[in-house]
């Protein structure tokens, strides 16, 4: 007979930072959740800045890192979703820390149905100025740019990018583009998905 069915976790927006005190914490919930669950997303924003350069990874990314190489060789599924503060994740950690890596979205069983995980930073479509902002910071040509920029000045500019990003986003905490979320996720439920799930 076998053991009972092990589940779905889905984290999002964590933002750990360097010295963080909840990076010991978040490390033991992944050791849990390795215990528990078979399949696990985490829905972007992982860190205050994540840049997929080895040399602008901290202690704090790769103690984070480590445990979740640790999770996948305990038979977990791990996705990771990129948020608006995670920059080329996939060609660094996609098969070491991650089954898969996506820029857009996961779809998961729920029950008997489906559900969409989404970071949702581009769900409110009327942000112009923030999706222009979001698709030239991750064009080929600035990461070309990027990384021809000598090692401490690509370390200084993550850093400059970590401190200006801060935690969450000020203007989206003070008006929550509540229709916009509603009306992508009726959409969604159109489609037939039975659950939406979104971070940001």
């Amino acid at each position: 007979m076998s053991g009972p069915e092990r589940g779905l976790v889905i984290v999002g927006d964590v933002h750990l930072d360097r010295d963080d005190p909840a990076v010991p914490e978040f490390v033991a919930f992944l050791d849990a959740v390795a215990g528990t669950a078979s399949r696990l997303v985490l829905a972007g924003d992982l860190f205050e800045i994540w840049i997929g350069r080895r040399e602008l990874e901290g202690p704090h990314h790769r103690e984070v890192v480590g445990a979740l190489s640790a999770v996948r060789g305990r038979g977990v599924f791990v996705r990771y979703l990129e948020g608006n503060h995670d920059y080329r994740i996939g060609p660094l950690h996609e098969g070491g820390a991650f089954d898969e890596v996506s820029g857009s979205g996961v779809v998961e069983r729920c029950g008997d149905g489906t559900l969409l995980a989404i970071h949702g930073d581009l769900v409110d479509s009327s942000d112009r100025l923030y999706r222009a902002w979001r698709a030239v910071s991750r064009s080929g040509a600035v990461w070309l740019l990027f990384n021809a920029l000598s090692p401490r000045s690509r370390l200084r500019l993550a850093d400059s990018l970590r401190r200006r990003l801060g935690h969450g986003g000020r203007s989206y905490r003070e008006a929550i583009p509540e229709r916009a979320i509603r009306g992508f996720a009726a959409e969604r439920f159109r489609e037939g998905h039975a659950a939406v799930v979104m971070g940001h």
